[in-house]
């Protein structure tokens, strides 16, 4: 599978109800070691819906500073964090997870 597979997928809940699109991922780097690299990355989590770019800003984290403009703009929306653990299929630019 391909990150681009997953960017832009419409995320659905067990009961058919519309969640939101992948705007992002996060990886964990704590796979597999590989020599001359180090741990492989892992696929943790599937960033959904608005605000996810001040979440790649660490807006979305109450402990970081930042001006107050930018706060305004994105601190506001928080996008949701899907593990992938909870995903059930992926198909056809739809992914599938449990309902939460």
């Amino acid at each position: 599978m391909r990150l681009s597979e997953l960017l832009t997928s419409e995320v659905i809940d067990e009961q058919g109800n519309r969640v939101g699109h992948v705007r992002d991922v996060a990886f964990v780097r704590d796979g597999r070691w590989i020599d001359g690299f180090g741990p492989a990355y892992r696929l943790e989590a599937l960033i959904v819906g608005h605000g996810s770019l001040g979440a790649r800003l660490g807006l979305d984290r109450d402990h970081v500073q930042s001006p107050w403009l930018l706060r305004a703009i994105f601190g506001r929306r928080r996008p949701r964090t899907i593990p992938w653990s909870d995903v059930i299929s992926v198909e056809d630019e739809q992914i599938h997870i449990r309902a939460r």
